[in-house]
């Protein structure tokens, strides 16, 4: 039999709780590379040139978001993910409620509604943050029912009007570039699940003429387009940016101009230019270490994903991974200069509060759906293998 000391040994030592240092370690060095570049937009803010008090204050606002959202991050990874499983139906009704309420609001953001003010002063980013609470609580409901893994689910009511209604606020926010992202992660998941793809190919061509409809009928967005398409025809408008930033990367060079050097010419520095800025500051190696490091996370999660068996875990970090995933691909995409200019964050570089508490708590869950990967006995029949 053994010695029972050593078996207990053994077995502690196979089903311990584990960090997967992959994801980790990219996600810090996300974090890094966004430090350096409020940093650098601080130290352009205080040339006499510039003369950005505002600007001048970002590098160590960004830190104090960074440190609040680490401590999240490890106390979501220390949590046992499954309990958020039995909250999927109030995550889902309080998100769909918060938009419901910036859609009432009248203010907006280039015609979105999607910022929720809190009495603490502070505010809340509800659209950019139910594009991680939509998918989690939609995976939890769907994963109630068990027939859903062995492909025999009929389309219903229910399924519709889970995808149908964050569809609509979206729209009605005029946050497109949102809807996009969600309806690609959930009808991923929704074909992945089910193998069905009759409900997913039409809910996505109504998305899209929806998205499109939405972006006709707004200013702000079809002259993104347009002067995505012909920038010169609007240089003193919509396809001012457009023109400044391709300036700025074809003159950046292998080494760039250094730390915290001036671009004036390129707004929002800190925010929706802070990779044209970076390369700009760094030079096209930057760009090329910024591919290397989201190919790392990207290999990291789907290693992660191949090595857990619990069904739900497996869904929550493919639903979490992909949303985090794709708005990195379109960061990184956005330098080609000839991608449409949207306001989307770059998961954890970009400034701002809001977005950055939520990707390190949807970091957080990953890691703790790892974390418990050797805990957490596979559920038989559930096609794992498939999954």
């Amino acid at each position: 039999m053994g010695d029972p000391v050593e078996i207990g040994r053994n077995l502690n030592r196979i089903h311990k709780p584990r960090v997967h240092w992959g994801l980790l370690i990219t996600t810090l060095l996300f974090s890094g590379i966004g430090i350096i570049g409020m940093f650098s937009v601080s130290r352009a803010a205080i040339r006499p040139e510039f003369n950005s008090p505002l600007h001048a204050m970002v590098g160590s606002a960004h830190i104090h978001f960074i440190i609040p959202g680490l401590l999240i991050m490890l106390i979501m990874m220390l949590l046992d993910y499954r309990k958020l499983r039995s909250l999927s139906w109030p995550f889902y009704i309080c998100t769909i409620a918060g938009m419901i309420l910036v859609n009432l609001c009248p203010r907006s953001v280039n015609g979105s509604h999607r910022w929720l003010t809190l009495p603490i002063g502070s505010a809340i980013d509800v659209v950019g943050w139910s594009l991680y609470l939509l998918p989690a609580s939609i995976l939890g409901i769907w994963l109630s029912n068990l027939s859903l893994y062995r492909g025999r689910i009929i389309v219903r009511w229910r399924d519709l009007l889970l995808i149908g209604i964050p569809m609509f606020l979206y729209v009605r926010s005029y946050a497109i570039p949102e809807l996009l992202i969600f309806l690609a992660v959930i009808l991923i998941l929704y074909i992945w699940l089910t193998g069905k793809w009759g409900l997913p190919i039409a809910l996505g061509l109504v998305g899209v003429v929806i998205g499109g409809a939405a972006i006709w009928r707004s200013e702000y967005l079809s002259m993104r387009v347009i002067s995505t398409l012909n920038p010169e025809r609007f240089a003193d408008g919509a396809g001012y940016m457009m023109i400044q930033m391709r300036e700025a990367l074809a003159t950046a060079g292998w080494r760039g101009h250094g730390f915290g050097v001036l671009l004036p010419d390129l707004p929002l520095l800190y925010s929706d230019m802070l990779l044209p800025y970076l390369i700009y500051c760094f030079g096209w190696s930057v760009g090329l270490l910024l591919a290397a490091v989201m190919l790392g996370f990207l290999l990291q999660a789907i290693k992660a994903w191949k090595s857990v068996r619990d069904p739900y875990g497996r869904a929550l970090l493919a639903g979490l991974s992909l949303t985090i995933i794709l708005q990195l691909l379109y960061g990184l995409a956005k330098l080609s200069g000839y991608l449409i200019l949207v306001n989307l964050p770059v998961p954890f570089i970009s400034y701002g509060g809001s977005h950055l508490l939520i990707e390190y708590a949807a970091l957080g869950i990953i890691l703790s759906v790892f974390r418990r990967k050797d805990m957490i006995p596979g559920l038989n029949g559930h096609r794992e293998a498939e999954m």
